[in-house]
């Protein structure tokens, strides 16, 4: 996968990101094990590539852990239902 397209995002969900400036996101993208970008699914999904997993969330409610930004490492987890849940990652620190 060429480094400009995202390698998972993750669409329709309630995303707090704790950023004054933007509270609330419909959407995340990562790359490389990395959080790349928040935002609206039309802005992210963009950025897909052929080789791209999109996951819907399905309306879930997601919280960026404390300190997360973009550029951290995250380990997105997902349930038996498909639902994700995004992790702080030491890996790639």
């Amino acid at each position: 996968m060429t480094a400009e397209y995202l390698s998972l995002i993750v669409t329709n969900t309630r995303l707090k990101t704790g950023d004054p400036a933007r509270p609330w996101a419909t959407a995340l993208g990562l790359r490389d094990g990395k959080l790349a970008v928040v935002g609206s699914a039309a802005e992210i999904l963009k950025m897909a590539g052929t080789e791209t997993r999109v996951i819907d969330a399905g309306g879930q409610f997601l919280t960026l852990p404390s300190g997360m930004v973009v550029g951290s490492c995250v380990t997105v987890t997902l349930a038996h239902d498909g639902r994700p849940t995004i992790h702080p990652s030491r890996e790639g620190a």
